[in-house]
């Protein structure tokens, strides 16, 4: 049986808020209130952390130095961030139409334990038998050792990614053997495009024949 793996972020889910006011809204859940600048550092100490650190979330607020206490801070940004967060559109069709036939899993660049809990906040994880997230792996996309990571977790005759990101992620894919099809705007000459995840069952079977 094939396998297709899903990016999260920007392909089975987006956010509602920006991450201004979901940082906003993890303050007032903290009993914490954040200056701009003390948002653009935390933003900054959180992608630094993500691949590392156990716990970014935390970890990210003692680098930014937030005037709150860091564990207390990664709680609630681990409700707020889901809580902000909704399946795009056409996700549950293509779900529903490629569940049945092949595989499904969700490769991330992200913390594992926040990944998981966007999909469960928007209904989605009991299509996946597996989710790769990069803090789990130690390394993120583009690298070709997620690729693997994730062969390994959910083996399979073939691999097919989907992906918002063309070029470092979508092509990262076929450049580590897969299938890539990539979801977005940007003309591509080199891969499938789709505009909509409900157009994946009709575009991903015409790919693999």
């Amino acid at each position: 049986m094939d396998a297709l793996y899903f990016d999260l972020d920007g392909t089975l889910v987006a956010f509602e808020r920006s991450f201004a006011e979901i940082l906003a809204d993890a303050a007032e859940r903290a009993d914490a209130e954040l200056t701009p600048a003390e948002m653009e550092r935390y933003g900054g100490a959180l992608g630094a952390a993500l691949e590392s650190a156990e716990d970014p979330y935390a970890t990210a607020a003692r680098t930014a130095e937030l005037a709150v206490d860091p564990a207390a801070f990664s709680d609630a940004m681990h409700e707020a961030e889901p809580a902000a967060t909704a399946a795009t559109p056409g996700a549950f069709e293509a779900l529903d139409a490629v569940a049945g036939d092949h595989r499904l899993g969700v490769l991330t660049n992200g913390h594992g334990p926040m990944q998981r809990a966007k999909l469960d906040a928007c209904g989605l994880s009991e299509y996946f038998e597996v989710v790769v997230a990069s803090g789990e792996v130690g390394v993120g996309k583009p690298d070709p050792e997620i690729f693997a990571a994730a062969e390994e977790r959910l083996p399979a005759e073939s691999y097919t990614f989907v992906a918002d990101e063309l070029d470092r992620v979508v092509r990262a894919a076929v450049d580590a053997g897969w299938r890539g099809i990539y979801l977005g705007e940007e003309e591509s000459d080199d891969v499938p495009r789709i505009e909509l995840l409900s157009e994946l069952p009709d575009r991903f079977e015409a790919y693999s024949e």
